[in-house]
This record gives structure tokens, sequence and C-alpha cells, in this order.
């Protein structure tokens, strides 16, 4: 290769370093930060509601479309291309809801959701979230990138800015990824204008300061709008102990799995009613691997409510409230809700909620019509299930691990049908893990780590592991809360605790409508409840009991089945605490540990990647500022002047002599071109004209030893003593010989 060549080369790399196309080029990253913060939240949602991969073809037909056509098509033709994508992406979202465009019939409660979704709703709740995901993504991305590639990095900016802006509003962006795009954002439209004016990358120094500045704020404040993270977390709910009730039926929309928790003895409710039931307070449909979510939106009562299909039994039952409430028990499956003293909402499942607090002492009453198929009619139910029941209760996160199936479809390979499925699944769990409310909440999928990596849990854990487990044979299951029967103080008559909130499954079986599984073990359950009741007692706690519960012990009365009723309608068999055959809980996977009697040493905490992607944002804001201020090059001469370079002693005697010119030149004496050093040091004190003299001897006579640089060494640590307003440890030099 030629010498000239090789120069142009050098030259083009070094336009590439230092010249428009790095700015470009930061600035086009920026853009695809705003991009990734929003897709990484579309792409959340498609991993909880089914396959992601479907979004990977659409980002990268967007992109490939933006790219090609920046060069073929004017800026307005692009921005109808996006409106056009909006348009298409609305469309195809309404004709997937049930009744297509009849939903459109209704402007009012759409513009009621839109409203909801930009004040906080979450995308998870609303229906059919998948489609709305892959909706939303295309036209944001091919009109952002088809700007930035024309260099419009405001305008792309902007287009970026409003997708992200959509999903923090909506309150399922995190900080983090909020933050993320913000910086994208700022680095776009910085750089880009550096890119524009043909700017070199060191103007825009003053970006990394702004960068610096919103990342402390957003570390010590936190007021990023909407950006809560509102996603059911797949890593826990924080370390702090609550109680099942509030983890369950105060839950809200969404409900994350927690740790370890307490029970809480306090009476909540008096049920009168001819036969025992679990009080149902909600149900949830979307697993998010850490949680659950209620999906569809709440409408005002009107009136009677569907029955369910098959044969049922009415059931009549009134609610005392004994505190202040804001739940509306019931059980399966209410029909119609009567003299209840605040409004009445109905959620999409069909289960009661109050617009605002019952007060102590206010009552309501509930007709329910409850299913009476016996194991006979639900075994030959069959599997024709709805397409909207099997399509929202069946669905699981793309990341649930294929062994829970795996497993699943082992242990119930005798079973003939899905009843038969949830019975095997059902007494699988309770024999197989113990109950327990201490446990630590585990990473990742919350039913594949219970149900290879755990080996006790309570409700919740059981009642999540049997639905994931059914969904993944095709079985249509759902997640409900409540409270089980309580304590039976007369024959029609029960007071409900707050300990007696409670998880369970309910299955979907054609022309039966919903059944009520519950797969924990009941034993150790209640006996936990009466030893929490006691303890209570004993330390004179208030409102525990009631005039009719004080001086009884407690008592279920005759339970509800923890399943459906058999072939003969009598109830099953209670399970086997101590466990059956069949695999062992946490068999397909050991813990970790180690052995040995000596001390644990506690590991180091490493920094997250946010923590550690914050720190250097930082750092380099600080660096920044420094190179603005001029506060870097004085920190540095602070540095300098206090370390002498090791060495032989010229090494350190010329060293000694440039930093006494430094703290002259910087009492305001300048040393002039050319100028000797015995010159500019005349009129100086006389241990800077004894340094100048012996760096004279060191550079241009018979040269300096070790002495002479001990010497030099001790005239600069007094001078420092005088004039520095800093410490002035210097260090001893090593004036080793070469």
């Amino acid at each position: 290769m030629s010498s000239t060549t090789t120069g142009d080369a050098r030259g083009r790399l070094a336009g590439l370093v230092d010249g428009v196309p790095v700015a470009r080029g930061v600035a086009l990253v920026g853009i695809g930060l705003t991009l990734g913060a929003f897709l990484s939240v579309l792409h959340e949602i498609l991993v909880i509601t089914g396959d992601p991969e479907s979004l990977y073809y659409v980002v990268g037909g967007a992109v490939l479309s933006g790219t090609v056509l920046a060069r073929l098509i004017r800026p307005r033709t692009a921005a109808t291309i996006g409106i056009v994508g909006i348009a298409a992406g609305m469309y195809l979202y309404v004709t997937s809801l049930p009744g297509g465009f009849g939903f459109l019939a209704l402007l009012k409660p759409m513009l009621g959701d839109a409203v909801a979704l930009l004040s906080g709703l979450s995308v998870l709740r609303i229906v059919n979230a998948d489609v709305w995901a892959l909706a939303a993504a295309p036209a944001p991305v091919f009109l952002a990138w088809y700007l930035a590639v024309r260099r419009r990095y405001v305008a792309a900016s902007g287009v970026a800015g409003a997708g992200l802006g959509l999903v923090v509003l909506t309150g399922d962006a995190t900080t983090t990824t909020t933050l993320v795009g913000v910086l994208g954002v700022t680095l776009s439209v910085a750089f880009g204008d550096c890119d524009r004016r043909g700017e070199r990358l060191r103007n825009a120094d003053g970006v990394v300061v702004v960068l610096a500045t919103m990342v402390v704020l957003t570390l010590f404040v936190g007021v990023v709008p909407g950006a809560a993270g509102s996603f059911v977390s797949t890593d826990g709910i924080g370390s702090e102990t609550s109680t099942v009730e509030s983890s369950l039926v105060y839950a809200g929309d969404s409900l994350a799995v927690a740790g370890s928790v307490e029970l809480s003895p306090g009476v909540r409710y008096t049920v009168e009613a001819e036969e025992s039931a679990y009080w149902r307070v909600s149900t949830y449909d979307r697993y998010t691997g850490g949680g659950w979510v209620r999906t569809g939106e709440r409408r005002n009562y009107r009136g009677p409510l569907p029955e369910p299909p098959g044969r049922t039994r009415a059931l009549r039952q009134t609610y005392t409230a004994e505190t202040a409430i804001a739940t509306l028990p019931a059980a399966n499956k209410p029909t119609a809700i009567r003299d209840v003293p605040v409004p009445v909402q109905v959620t999409a499942a069909g289960s009661f909620q109050p617009a605002s607090p019952l007060q102590a002492g206010e009552s309501y009453e509930v007709i329910s019509e409850r299913p009476t198929a016996g194991a006979a009619e639900l075994q030959a139910a069959g599997t024709e299930y709805p397409d909207g029941i099997e399509r929202r209760y069946t669905q699981l996160p793309a990341s649930t691990p294929d062994r829970v199936g795996e497993r699943t479809a082992r242990l119930t390979a005798n079973a003939d049908n899905p009843y038969d499925t949830a019975r095997v699944v059902e007494r699988y769990l309770e024999n197989n893990y113990e109950y327990s409310l201490d446990v630590d909440r585990p990473s990742g999928n919350v039913a594949d780590r219970f149900l290879f990596g755990m080996d006790a849990g309570y409700c919740t854990y059981f009642a999540t592991t049997m639905v994931t487990m059914l969904r993944t044979q095709g079985i249509p299951a759902r997640f409900a809360v409540g409270y089980t029967p309580g304590q039976q103080v007369a024959d029609d008559e029960w007071v409900v605790r707050g300990y007696n909130s409670h998880a369970w499954v309910e299955v979907y079986f054609p022309e039966q409508g919903w059944v009520k599984f519950d797969p924990t073990p009941s034993t150790p359950r209640e006996r936990a409840e009466r030893q929490r009741l006691a303890a209570a007692r004993e330390d004179g706690a208030p409102a525990v009991d009631t005039n009719d519960s004080g001086d009884s012990e407690l008592d279920s009365g005759t339970p509800e089945p923890t399943a459906t009723p058999t072939d003969d309608g009598s109830a099953p068999s209670p399970g086997n605490d101590s466990g059956s055959a069949g695999p062992t809980p946490g068999g397909d996977e050991t813990a970790g540990g180690s052995g040995g009697d000596g001390p644990t040493v506690p590991a180091v905490p490493l920094p997250s990647r946010e923590q550690a992607g914050f720190g250097l944002v930082v750092l380099a804001g600080l660096a920044a500022v420094g190179r603005r201020t001029g506060a870097d090059r004085r920190l540095y001469r602070e540095l300098w002047l206090r370390r002498l370079p090791d060495g032989p002693p010229e090494a350190v005697v010329t060293g000694a002599f440039h930093r006494v010119v430094h703290l002259e030149e910087r009492a305001g004496r300048e040393r002039a071109p050319g100028e000797t050093a015995r010159a500019f040091l005349a009129h100086s004190d006389e241990r800077a004209r004894r340094l100048g003299e012996l760096h004279e001897r060191a550079r241009y006579g018979h040269g300096v030893d070790e002495a002479d640089a001990a010497e030099a060494a001790d005239l600069l640590a007094d001078l420092l003593e005088e004039r520095s307003r800093l410490p002035h440890r210097l260090k001893k030099p090593d004036t080793g010989s070469r």
C-alpha cells in the first residue's frame, strides 16, 4: 500500500473520530435509546401475554422501511404513512375485541378507557393487550427512524418521546426505562445539533452536564411522572412483611406474589347463610410470572347478573361489616346484590367492588347460584371451551419454563379429562408441599420456582402454581381471592377474620361454569389460624371477637369441600399432608449451599446494572463540569504538587523545581520565555532560590546525589506548608539509581 493511500486512510479515520460522523452516530444512538425504552415496555407486555417474536419482525420491518424511504420520500409523505399506520393499528385492535366494531357504538366507554390509559391504567389490564402492543409499535418506530436518518433529530426525538410518553402515562414504564428514554432524547437533540452545525464533539460536553443533573435529580427526587413501574415484579415486592389479607383481598387490579406474611386476627364480617362457602372477593386472569393482573374494566351495577350454565342451587347471604372495609365478598356465582349502602361496581369477571368503603355495622345481601354438578358431570364436560374463555384463561408468559408443562403432563398422564387433571394437580400440591407463612419470595417465575425449588409456601404459591400447571395443559383456570368460611358461631352464622383471607383456583368446565379447587393443605393452615387467634386473645388485642365468638373455640363448622364433589356427591377425602408417592418437590433442581463450621464471610454487594449506569453518567457529568470550569486542571495541579516523581536524584530535583515555579506563578509572577531559573527566582524565598541552584547543578553542572534530592524534597515541603491551602503530605521520593 502506498504512503499516499495510507495517509488518506488515516485522514478519513481522523475525520470519523473527531468530525461530523461521530456526532451523527451519537445522535442516532440517542434515538435508538428512546425507541428502545419504548419497545422494551411493549416487549415486556408481549412476554407476559404471549409470544414477543412477532414484535421483532414488526420493529425490523419498520426500521428497514424508515432507512430506505428516507432517501425516497419527503417528510410530509412519511408523516402520512405514520398516521395510516396508527389508524391500521387501531383497526386491528378494535377488530380483535369481543364484538369487533360493535364496540364503536359504545363511544363514551371508549373515550373513558382512553382517558384511563393516559392517567395510569396499565396496558396489561386491557383486553387483548398483546394486539395493542403490536399495533402500537410500527408507526412510531418507522417515523422516528425515518426522521433521524434525514437528520431531523428534534422531530425524531419528539416522535420517539411521544411513544415512550404514552407508556409512561399508563404507568407501565419503570423509572429506569423512562430515564433511559430521556437520556436518549437529550443525546439526540444535543449531538444532532453538533452534526447539523458541523461542530466538533467537544462543544457538546455541556450535554453531559445536563445528563448527569437529570440522573442525580431522578436518584434523589424520583419525580419522573408515571414511571412507577406498574408491571407486577418478577423479583418480589420488597422485604417488608405484610399480612395475607393485605397482599390478596386489598391488592387491587394487580397482585404481586409476596415473601413472608403474617396473619391478622381482626374480625371483618359476620356472614349469615344456610351453608358455608368460600366468600370470594375477586378473580385474576392474567399471569405475569411474578403476580396477577385483573383485565377488563369495572362497570356500575345495574341489576341481576347472568346465571352460570348447568345445575345450580341458590344461596342467600347477608354480610355485616364489623369494621370499615372496602370489599364486597360473595359466594360463587353471585347474580344479585341488594341493600348496599354504597354504589357498587362489577368487574369483567362478575365480582362486586364497592365505590367507597363500608362502615362498621352496615350490611348487604347477595344471591348466588352455586354450581352443583357432580364429578361425573364434570368429567363428561369435554373441552369445547368458548373462544373468549380459552384465550383469556390459558394465557401464560412466554418466559414460563417448559419443565412446568412437562412435569404436569407426566403427573396427569393417566387423566382422561380436565376434571381428573385438575384433581391430580390439586392432590399433588396438597400432599407434596408444606404450608408455611415464612418463605423467601423467589426470583423469576413463581410457579416454576415453587414447583422445582421450594418445599413450602402459603395459599398464593399453591394457587398460582396450580393455575399455571393447568394452563400448560390448555385447561382454562383463574386465580381467586377472598375468605374461607371462618368461625361458625351458629347454625347459619360465621365470623370471618382477616386471617381467613385466602387464594384458591377456579377451573372452567363447558356447560357448567367455574368450579373451585383448593390445593393448599387445610390442616396446617387452620392450625396456624387457631394459634394466631389464641395469641391475640391472650394479648388482649381489640376487635378479634364478636359477642358470639369470644367464648367459643375456633370452629369452621362443616367446611366447604376443598374440591368439587365426587361421583356420589360426597366430599372428597382430605389429602395426606405427610406426602405421597411422586416426584419430590425440588427434585429436578438442587439448592446450592456451603458446609463447614467456619464463620460466614458476608458477600460484598455488587451494584446493579442500573446503579452502574447511573454512576457512569454521574462521573461523566462531573468530568464535563470540571472541564468547563477548569476545576479538573486545578485539582490535577494540587495533586501534582504533592507528589514528586520517583527515579534518580536528577528527576526528583527537577520535579521539585517545576513545582516551585508553579507556586511562584500562582502567586502572580509569570516566567518569561527564555528566562533562566536563577533570574526568575532572584527575588523569591531563599528556599526557592536554593531549589533553583540544585536544578542548575542537576541540569548544567556536575549532577546531584541522593542527599541533594532529599534536601529538595524537604525545601518543597516547607514551601507547601506555607503556601498551600490543602494538606501537603509529600511522598518521599524513591531515588534509587538506574
